[in-house]
């Protein structure tokens, strides 16, 4: 049986070429070619809580190198992904109690699912706006702003054609600039992007840093609990 001729990036790699880049992952036009060292600080940086138990901090150990590997294979980055959502499932299952309310988990359900269980733990207080870095920077962005529209009324009020401002200044965020509700929206994206990996996707991205945060972000605030 002859097999389906593929591009030589999707193929099996060689045992000689297995440890070069994926052709993808350098194909930036317009800028500067990323390094594997600098690939490897990203998914560096994002560390669990020292709580969180040794079997979850495993599974997610994998997927940070699943991240880290993708520089080789660039498909591996949808597998990170997975692989870290996979975890916060698994990371929740463990953290919370086996049978939820019927609101979180249907009777029929043996173990409740990552929407349930996420749900849970969000109306549980376990998971909070501001245990998120982009929370905090979002709330910060909005307060610079609002100082900025401040600053430019004054210049209208005074009549004044220009104004010092130190923008390096630290700002005073506002329940207002603090209005995002982040986990409301992690609620349902993250179980719809779980499911979406889960059952079969073409999708194809490097852009899955962000998602891997997150998960840390959760795994470390539900544990930091105990």
């Amino acid at each position: 049986m002859k097999s389906t001729i593929l591009n030589a990036a999707e193929a099996l790699r060689s045992a000689d070429t297995a440890a070069e880049p994926d052709p993808r992952t350098t194909m930036f036009a317009g800028q500067a070619p990323p390094s594997l060292a600098a690939h490897h600080r990203d998914i560096s940086a994002i560390q669990l809580a020292i709580g969180v138990p040794e079997a979850v901090a495993i599974q997610f150990e994998t997927a940070r190198n699943l991240y880290l590997y993708a520089w080789h294979v660039y498909r591996f980055f949808p597998v990170a992904q997975s692989q870290a959502l996979f975890t916060l499932e698994f990371g929740l299952r463990v953290r919370l109690p086996d049978r939820l309310p019927e609101r979180y988990q249907h009777p029929r359900q043996q173990q409740p699912m990552l929407a349930g269980l996420l749900g849970y733990a969000i109306d549980q207080g376990l998971i909070r706006n501001k245990g998120f870095r982009r929370w905090h920077l979002a709330a910060e962005g909005r307060a610079r702003h609002r100082r900025s529209m401040e600053t430019l009324q004054t210049m209208i009020d005074q009549q004044l054609e220009s104004i010092q401002v130190d923008e390096d200044q630290p700002v005073n965020t506002t329940p207002d600039d603090q209005s995002w509700d982040l986990v409301q929206i992690l609620r349902k994206s993250l179980p719809s992007l779980r499911n979406e990996l889960a059952h079969g996707s073409s999708m194809l991205t490097n852009q899955v840093l962000g998602t891997i945060e997150l998960v840390a972000e959760i795994l470390s605030q539900i544990y930091a609990q105990d």
